[in-house]
């Protein structure tokens, strides 16, 4: 879609103070006229004199202005026709004759964007960010008819991956585009397929979209333009992508019937001071020779009215079940019930068969089944439709299994996620106090398990972070507990063997050192809590201990 700037065959020389008075007596002016082609400077193709750039000697970039009024001379002495420019942060629109509109304000209330491909060459990300633009379009690749072999092929933009990584990395939202030269609904779904295979790993904001203006096209007629944009647009959706197709105003009401594609997204081009309103349209390329920084030379401008990350499901790869194999053959029903016809005359019996992204069972006779089923030794459950579950959750009767992602009933320990749940043998899953061999857990009546303090009722629990439930010491951060061979937290005095603890009431912690209760002095070890007895020597004073533990002052 970009123009490369043509060139006076003369370069002009000698700037002067007179210079912009002068310079401005040899801008041509052309009259406004319908558009017939607008693909823009990310096409490299050549610029029409109206919409170019036109270039002179290298000058100091600026506003200059004369009798006629105020234009702006970019620093290679070029300066823009028929194009909007975004200078100092705000935007001008520059009429036919080189001179500044003051009345131009369509670029209003729209978001920003640019599109490019491999002929803006390397491109600075982060300065288009910083430069304000919300969102670009990147060429994927375009598509053409050999010549020699007939065969229609696809070639990968020379920058694509380097665009894709780079408007990425910098937080530019993002779609994708292919120059179309499809002749046939058949070739634009190879289009389709070639942008979905390119994009994928990359992320993709905004719409995948399908450029038609290709001369190659015209004559096609109406009618067979129309369901080509419409079998692009039809595949890109069953990959879960966004479709858009861009043109300009003249293809949309004189070339292309876009009945066809009235419920896809327009993107749609035409160089001048405000499209056609009677148009609709998500995007207007206003402009083919925009000036980015980050850039060098020509940018194609488009004005979005629509917030396409608002819209486009965000996606670096295809939606799950795209590409796989279409149906070998149709649903049928007598008195046994549903079975599949296969096109080759043929039925599934006692087998699992793949059909639309769904796996069933059918029975010995070629009957569908449903419900639970014991196969080889394990349960599966097909629901009404006769879809077997996998990889999911099912409630029945208030009870919750787990099919497997093999579509296997899930009995034992299983990992859902990053949680732990355990089913009993009958695949009903566990909540409350469970005992795995000798240990015990604790499930909550999510069925997650539960792993450090438990509180249960009225008593404290401590969970191993493995799920089982600790009895004796143990320690926690800094602090020791001891647990009871019930698990209950002990509180108080407790009697470990012949030595007696104290655990502080209210939260369980080993108390060490002086214990004051009631009127009574105790003293616990440092280190181990150990009730101390007898006489003991604490901090050089000796202290005698009754056999209770109480001190003898």
């Amino acid at each position: 879609m970009i123009k490369k700037g043509k060139l006076f065959s003369g370069i002009i020389g000698g700037l002067c103070l007179g210079m912009a008075v002068a310079s401005a007596s040899l801008l041509p002016v052309h009259a406004a006229e319908e558009e017939d082609h607008t693909a823009g400077v990310s096409m490299g193709k050549e610029a029409d004199e109206e919409i170019s750039t036109y270039a002179r000697a290298r000058v100091e970039a600026g506003w200059k202005q004369d009798a006629k009024g105020w234009w702006y001379q970019d620093e290679d002495g070029g300066w823009a026709q028929r194009a909007w420019r975004q200078i100092d942060g705000k935007w001008y629109y520059f009429a036919s004759d080189g001179y500044w509109r003051e009345d131009a304000d369509a670029h209003e209330n729209t978001l920003k964007g640019i599109d490019v491909s491999e002929w803006q060459v390397d491109i600075d990300w982060n300065a288009v960010k910083q430069d304000g633009y919300d969102f670009a379009i990147i060429r994927g690749g375009y598509s053409y008819t050999d010549p020699k072999t007939g065969k229609y092929e696809h070639v990968v933009d020379k920058y694509f991956e380097q665009n894709m990584a780079g408007a990425n990395a910098a937080g530019i939202p993002g779609g994708v585009y292919i120059y179309s030269k499809a002749t046939n609904e058949a070739q634009a779904v190879e289009d389709a397929k070639f942008l979905i295979e390119e994009s994928t790993g990359y992320l993709v904001s905004y719409p995948l979209v399908i450029d038609m203006e290709d001369s190659s096209q015209v004559n096609l007629g109406k009618t067979a333009l129309g369901k080509i944009a419409k079998a692009f647009s039809d595949e890109v959706k069953s990959a879960g992508y966004t479709p858009m197709i861009y043109t300009n105003e003249n293809w949309y009401k004189n070339v292309v019937d876009m009945s066809y594609v009235s419920d896809v997204e327009h993107w749609v081009a035409a160089y001048g001071i405000e499209p056609d309103d009677s148009i609709p349209r998500g995007i207007w390329q206003c402009s083919s020779t925009g000036r980015v920084k980050g850039i060098d030379g020509n940018v194609d401008i488009n004005f979005g009215y629509k917030d396409y990350t608002t819209i486009v499901t965000p996606r670096t790869e295809p939606a799950a079940g795209y590409g796989k194999p279409a149906a070998d053959g149709e649903w049928r029903i007598d008195g046994g019930g549903w079975w599949y016809h296969c096109y080759d005359g043929t039925y599934p019996k006692n087998e699992w068969k793949e059909i639309n992204g769904q796996t069933y069972r059918f029975d010995g006779n070629g009957y569908m089944l449903t419900g639970w089923q014991y196969i080889e030794n394990e349960w599966y459950y097909m629901n009404s439709s006769g879809a077997r579950l996998s990889g999911c959750w099912l409630e029945l009767g208030g009870v919750w299994y787990y099919l497997k992602e093999d579509g296997k009933m899930a009995v034992g320990w299983q990992l859902v996620g990053n949680t732990w749940y355990y089913m009993y043998p009958s695949g009903m899953m566990a909540t409350g106090w469970v005992q795995v061999g000798d240990a015990w857990y604790y499930m909550y009546p999510s069925g997650a398990m539960a792993t450090g303090w438990l509180l249960d009722g009225t008593t404290w629990y401590y969970m191993d972070p493995s799920g089982w439930m600790r009895t004796g010491w143990v320690l926690v951060g800094d602090t020791w507990y001891y647990m009871y061979p019930s698990g209950m937290m002990a509180t108080g005095w407790a009697l470990v063997g012949d030595t007696w603890y104290y655990l502080t009431p209210g939260n369980g912690a080993m108390a060490t050192g002086w214990l004051l209760l009631g009127n009574t002095w105790y003293y616990l070890t440092p280190g181990n809590g150990a009730m101390v007895t007898g006489t003991q020597v604490i901090d050089g004073v000796e202290y005698t201990f009754f056999s209770d533990g109480r001190c003898d002052w």
